[in-house]
């Protein structure tokens, strides 16, 4: 009788132990971003843990930052620095990174994101600071902090309500906590603190002074000359992005599990059953390769189609040339 309880015991501590997110292929443990503002600068860092919990080629990972990233850096918890693109589109950039092996089965990793931004705060009758979210995945904690050179601000609001303040060394920061953040779940951290006693940074008028134009008959025509040259170009640059398969565009934008299945519908002739396409993803599941699809079905990349017991999945229209 006392083996069999110890037993259940051990049953009972393991299962305690089981990521909350296991029906997924992977899960972040959490996500913690700093946000430091100095006199003359403002830098972001975004750490990450990652868990994966079955996805055979868990190699790879994306999100959006806020702002017009510069400067951007991703390492491991081993300090490696990892293969990494970004682009920016309005005022976010879109951030992509590869690790340098797949992870294994259980294994967790850290990734550090670094970069400089200047456009995070604005300015109106007071300064404002403005950090957009939103989750790239399922995270079991979020702890988000802004962090200010002491002498800088007098703050005033905030949005939302912060967990705590801190006042360590030479910053004094702001934090919040969120628990069980769900994928694409959106939130706005805010700072707002007056001008008269926060003199962050003077955002001067750089409009120049306006200037009586001159009758200059060669200036006028050099700018014609000009107008034409560039107006050349832009019709080339407009001719060759025509040029460009959407399909290819689509592949260097979302993740691997999705570039690879839009990648094998294009090269089936952009249409095949869903059996055949799961028989040449080998290293999906079919309850993965169904929430794959069906995320490729919510944006219009795909369409399906039912056809006796199975499905035929085709190549959306946005994808069509």
């Amino acid at each position: 009788m006392k083996k069999l309880i110890i037993i259940l015991l051990i049953v009972m501590g393991i299962s305690c132990q089981i990521p909350i997110y296991a029906q997924d292929d992977f899960a972040c443990m959490g996500c913690t971003i700093d946000v430091e503002i100095s006199e003359k600068s403002e830098h972001v860092t975004i750490r990450m843990i990652f868990l994966n919990l079955g996805l055979p080629d868990f190699n790879g990972f994306y999100l959006y930052v806020p702002g017009r990233a510069t400067n951007l850096r991703v390492v491991d918890d081993a300090g490696n620095v990892l293969e990494s693109s970004s682009s920016q589109i309005g005022r976010e950039t879109f951030v992509r990174f590869f690790f340098n092996r797949s992870l294994r089965l259980g294994e967790t990793v850290l990734v550090k994101i670094d970069y400089d931004v200047s456009d995070l705060i604005s300015k109106n009758d007071s300064y404002k600071l403005s950090f957009p979210f939103e989750a790239p995945c399922n995270i079991r904690y979020l702890k988000m902090s802004f962090n200010f050179e002491k002498g800088i601000p007098i703050l005033t609001e905030f949005a939302p309500t912060p967990s705590r303040f801190e006042s360590v060394d030479s910053k004094v920061s702001v934090v919040w906590y969120k628990e069980q953040v769900k994928e694409g779940e959106k939130f706005l951290f805010e700072a707002n603190y007056d001008e008269k006693y926060a003199p962050l940074r003077q955002i001067k008028d750089q409009t120049p002074p306006k200037e009586e134009p001159k009758d200059n008959t060669a200036m006028y025509i050099l700018m014609s000359t000009a107008i034409i040259f560039f107006g050349l170009i832009t019709i080339l640059l407009l001719t060759r992005k025509r040029g460009h398969n959407k399909i290819d565009v689509a592949l260097n934008v979302l993740d691997p599990r999705e570039s690879r299945i839009l990648k094998i519908i294009s090269d089936n002739g952009g249409s095949m059953t869903q059996a055949k396409l799961f028989e040449q993803t080998t290293f999906f599941s079919k309850p993965t390769l169904s929430r794959v699809l069906d995320k490729l079905l919510k944006r219009k990349l795909i369409e399906k189609e039912e056809k006796g017991r199975t499905n035929i999945i085709k190549l959306g229209e946005k994808l069509k040339d």
